[in-house]
């Protein structure tokens, strides 16, 4: 390479770099105004205060239960924040040290003059630099996406993912499997824990349905827009004339509510259809011989829960009605209605067959949003479940905040 082209390449590197620091220090700056401006040192004299309190001797008695419980969980999250914005300081300064050296390198380097030693001190400059400011872009996009969960139940720990094949027959039981190997692998690389709590083959391949058991931290608000109707059209590899085909399966998201929340919701029992099944699988001849699998149906709305994974009818049923309230409840607030009393089937059903997303294989390649409009021409990243679906989530996020700021704007007009 020539002088001439090596300083055109190193311009270009020190261009995207000021670029790239910008980007990332940017949501830095914006990241620490949703945070209130607090400091470290405000952080640091909390997690102080907490550490004292659980230090007392009567702190642990079982009377102090609910106490112990909130200082816990404060103490463990401001421990982790503590720590991340001390890592995302570190890394702020890190890349504009970087920059600034990098500059100042270069500024000062006479071609004619220069040597591998200066050229070596560059190349190591540029790559601290681009190494910190990328990690904290990373780690600033993420915390970005976590304030975005701020629903009343967005920070639930476990949450039930529900995937139901829809019109296609054959080809919708394999889209099914295909979604849940997406969202299987997705929440093992969000670093949740995922497991399936019950399964229906299909009469060829795949599933009619399947349910899943997903843990980790705001579970639910980060999966709850996955909710709606999902739609995939491609060469059907179960077509004889290899034609292209359009099917559905529909994906439900329900938060695992804390008992305290659903105790206070009353269905009346003629609301309620309950008929029981053998649940099947492993268990012994209790599971199989006997009906202890159930499944309760609340007809105003004509949402249906079935549980079987539990080895008594009456645990089923205790659990089947726990989930069902939860499911309720979670429609209610997302539908911003009054009670639970208030939910009809037009409701459920508008939920169900709205179509959210498009994974389109044939004759092009293309998953498209058709909420936030977000859109990829790598359908098998999406699918894989890994950054390009994160992508996805966190696009509709940004999108439902601007909604939702757009909507207040709205009313504060009509307000005055």
């Amino acid at each position: 390479m020539s002088e001439q082209e090596d300083s055109s390449s190193t311009a270009t590197d020190l261009t995207s770099l000021r670029k790239l620091v910008s980007q990332a220090t940017t949501l830095h700056t914006k990241n620490l105004s949703a945070q209130s401006k607090i400091d470290i040192q405000q952080l640091t004299s909390r997690i102080i205060d907490l550490q004292t309190e659980s230090s007392q001797p009567n702190f642990w008695e079982t009377s102090n239960s609910q106490r112990n419980e909130v200082v816990t969980r404060e103490l463990t999250k401001y421990t982790k924040l503590k720590e991340q914005m001390e890592l995302w300081d570190r890394l702020r300064n890190d890349s504009i040290d970087a920059l600034e050296l990098l500059e100042e390198l270069l500024g000062g380097t006479d071609n004619d003059s220069s040597n591998n030693e200066d050229d070596e001190m560059i190349q190591l400059t540029i790559e601290e630099c681009e190494s910190s400011a990328t990690q904290l872009l990373e780690l600033s996009t993420k915390y970005e996406l976590a304030t975005l969960l701020s629903g009343p139940y967005d920070d639930c720990s476990s949450t039930r993912i529900i995937l139901t094949a829809g019109a296609g027959g054959t080809e919708a039981c394999d889209w099914v499997s295909m979604l849940y190997r997406m969202y299987t692998r997705h929440a093992t690389y969000m670093d949740m824990k995922v497991s399936t709590i019950e399964q229906s083959a299909g009469d060829v391949v795949g599933y009619k349905s399947v349910e899943l058991l997903v843990e980790g931290t705001n579970v639910y608000g980060w999966f709850k827009g996955e909710k709606g109707a999902h739609r995939l059209v491609r060469l059907s590899p179960f077509n004889a004339n290899n034609k292209r085909q359009t099917t559905f399966a529909g994906v439900d998201v329900v938060p695992i509510l804390d008992e305290e929340v659903i105790k206070d919701v009353d269905i009346p029992d003629k609301e309620l259809e309950v008929t029981t099944m053998r649940s099947g699988g492993k268990g012994g001849q209790n599971v199989n011989k006997v009906e202890t699998g159930v499944r309760i149906k609340h007809l105003p709305s004509g949402i249906a829960v079935k549980c079987t994974e539990q080895r008594t009818q009456g645990l089923n049923k205790q659990l089947a009605l726990t989930r069902l309230k939860a499911q309720l409840i979670a429609i209610a607030q997302e539908e911003q209605l009054q009670n639970i009393n208030d939910i009809r089937g037009d409701v459920v059903e508008a939920s169900w067959g709205k179509q959210i997303r498009n994974y389109v294989m044939q004759p092009y390649k293309m998953v498209k949003d058709g909420r936030s409009s977000y859109e990829t021409s790598d359908v098998d990243g999406v699918l894989d479940g890994g950054e390009q679906l994160e992508e996805f989530i966190g696009a509709w996020l940004r999108w439902r905040r601007s909604e939702e700021e757009i909507k207040k704007e709205e009313e504060m007009k009509l307000e005055v």
